[in-house]
């Protein structure tokens, strides 16, 4: 089963939330007077921002739903939904931004700069605040993780710890690395601000807002692709298909493994389907009970279907 998030980390995405909210109002309130468009890109992508945490704290409860027998996994891709969504409206919002400052360039506004430092300060005091609550979430699960293999080896440790950072939220990962971008965003406004109220270079603007969205885009896309993989039914990046091949292969009294098939449900919580070819068919239900210990083990996969074949 993936990892369910705490009642102090939901906390923590709504305090986050509310702060963005917040931040929101005052960058358009300061946009409409100021018609800064670096303003209105940090703006967009707080918007953005705030319709992520939304998306995840309804994934979040969503996806604690029970299964139905329409939908027997239950509501978990609602998560990898959520994610592919809001990164797909960033990815626009960066376009739009792009072209339009590409068509400032050409005709440079004058604008009040004043007001976009202070509130771009304000916006990197509240990025900063965001992403220390959002971080916090990530510390407490590994000093979770040391305290419960405190009798265990180094090697043994870093590897759990890879395996439990590779299945973190998805969700959680957009939501800090929006609120990373707002948190470089916020400071090139406030250059942006800073260059025009010392040297009066209005291009500043356009090319520190070409600048945030070209530097979204890639990371952006990296979500995307993750979510599109999880949703197409690929095998999970931190998991060899050769790997789980081999090890079953292994066992004693294996002698051909077909149709092996690892995909994700969701962030953490990853399924196997496969037919075994055994020699003996009395072992059996010994074979598949090893079979299952070993997946669960070595790959932490839990949720496997094991169709056993005299032959192939």
């Amino acid at each position: 089963m993936p990892e369910k998030l705490s009642i102090q980390e939901i906390r923590r995405i709504k305090t986050v939330l509310w702060l963005n909210s917040s931040y929101f109002t005052a960058a358009i309130v300061t946009v409409f007077f100021t018609g800064s468009l670096a303003l209105l890109s940090e703006a967009g992508h707080v918007l953005v921002d705030i319709g992520g945490f939304a998306l995840a704290l309804f994934a979040i409860n969503y996806t604690r739903k029970p299964p139905t027998p329409k939908r027997t996994y239950g509501f978990y891709r609602l998560e990898i939904l959520a994610s592919l969504v809001n990164s797909s409206v960033l990815a626009l919002l960066s376009v739009y931004i792009m072209y339009e400052g590409f068509r400032r360039i050409f005709e440079p506004p004058e604008i009040q700069s004043v007001p976009i430092i202070i509130v771009a300060t304000i916006g990197l005091t509240v990025n900063f605040i965001g992403m220390r609550l959002l971080i916090s979430s990530g510390e407490e699960r590994a000093r979770y993780l040391h305290s419960h293999d405190g009798n265990k080896n180094t090697n043994e440790q870093r590897e759990k710890a890879g395996k439990m950072q590779d299945q973190e939220s998805l969700n959680i990962r957009a939501v800090y690395l929006e609120t990373f971008s707002d948190t470089i965003g916020a400071a090139g406004v406030i250059i942006a601000g800073i260059v025009i109220l010392t040297t009066k270079f209005y291009w500043a603007d356009p090319i520190i807002s070409i600048g945030l969205a070209l530097f979204m885009l890639p990371r952006t896309w990296s979500i995307i692709k993750k979510a599109i993989h999880i949703l197409m039914e690929g095998s999970p990046s931190n998991i060899s298909h050769e790997e789980v091949k081999e090890a079953i292969l292994q066992i004693k009294g294996v002698t051909g493994i077909f149709e092996l098939h690892i995909w994700t449900i969701t962030s953490g919580m990853n399924a196997l389907s496969a037919h075994v070819v055994i020699i003996d068919a009395s072992r059996s239900q010994a074979i598949l009970q090893e079979i299952n210990s070993t997946l669960e083990k070595k790959f932490k996969i839990t949720h496997a279907t094991i169709q056993i074949e005299k032959y192939h």
